[in-house]
C-alpha cells in the first residue's frame, strides 16, 4: 500500500474518503470512476484529503489509471492496496476523531463500499462515517439491490450507481444517516419475517 500520514497539525483535518470493492471478484468501472477527474474534483470540494482504494484482484490495473500526483494540482492524496484481512483501520481512516485512536485528527469521512460484500456493508455502518452502497452491474442479484435500496430508504446508506457516484458522496455529506443497528418498530417493515429478517439473513454480523 503506499502509505500516508494522517497524523499532522495542519489546522486542515484529514478527512478520507475509503473505497472498497471486496476481494475476490474486480469492479473496475468504479475504480475508473473514483479517480476520474470529476469525482476528485467533488472530493476536492468536500475538503477531502486522502481517498484509499481497497482493488481487489485489480491493483496492477488501478495503478495504470490512477492520476500522476507529481504532475497534478490535486491535493487529495491518492492510496491504493489490493486486499487485507482486517479492514477496521482503514474504516477508521474514514471515521471522525479526535485523535485517541492513533490516526489523527479527522473530519467525518465516507466509505464508498461494492453493495454485493453484504457483510462489507453491515461492517462499514459500524464506523462514524458515511456510506455509500455501489452495487456491482455484473454481480448484483435482485436481494442485494433490494436490501440497498430499502436501506436507503430508512436512512442507514446511500445507494449510490455507477455514473453517479460523486453525486451520491455529496448526498452523504449533507445527509443525516441513521445509526446501525436498529431495532424493530411496530409497523415497520422489520416485523419477523419481513425485511428484518432478510437483512439479518443475507448480511450476516460479521465474527
Amino acid at each position: 500500500m503506499t502509505g500516508f500520514n494522517t497524523n499532522n497539525q495542519h489546522i486542515k483535518l484529514s478527512r478520507t474518503a475509503f473505497v472498497t470493492i471486496g476481494a475476490t471478484a474486480g469492479f473496475r468501472s468504479l475504480l475508473r470512476e473514483v479517480v476520474s477527474p470529476k469525482f476528485l474534483s467533488t472530493l476536492r470540494s468536500l475538503n477531502f484529503t486522502h481517498l484509499v482504494v481497497q482493488c481487489g484482484p485489480d491493483l496492477d490495473y488501478f495503478e495504470t489509471i490512477r492520476p500522476d500526483q507529481t504532475s497534478t494540482s490535486s491535493d487529495v492524496k491518492i492510496a491504493a492496496f489490493p486486499y487485507a484481512p482486517d479492514l477496521k483501520q482503514y474504516y477508521l481512516q474514514a471515521s471522525q476523531s479526535d485523535g485517541d485512536d492513533g490516526y489523527g485528527k479527522r473530519d467525518r469521512g465516507v466509505i464508498i463500499s461494492h453493495a454485493a460484500g453484504s457483510g462489507s456493508i453491515i461492517e462499514a455502518l459500524e464506523f462514524d462515517s458515511k456510506l455509500v452502497a455501489v452495487p456491482n452491474p455484473e454481480l448484483m442479484d435482485n436481494h442485494q439491490l433490494e436490501i440497498a435500496e430499502e436501506m436507503e430508504s430508512q436512512g442507514f446508506l446511500i445507494h449510490g450507481t455507477l455514473g453517479s457516484v460523486a453525486e451520491a458522496v455529496e448526498k452523504a455529506d449533507t445527509t443525516a444517516l441513521r445509526k446501525w443497528p436498529p431495532g424493530p418498530s411496530p409497523g415497520s417493515a422489520y416485523q419477523k419475517g419481513g425485511l428484518w429478517e432478510a437483512i439479518n439473513e443475507l448480511m450476516p454480523q460479521p465474527t
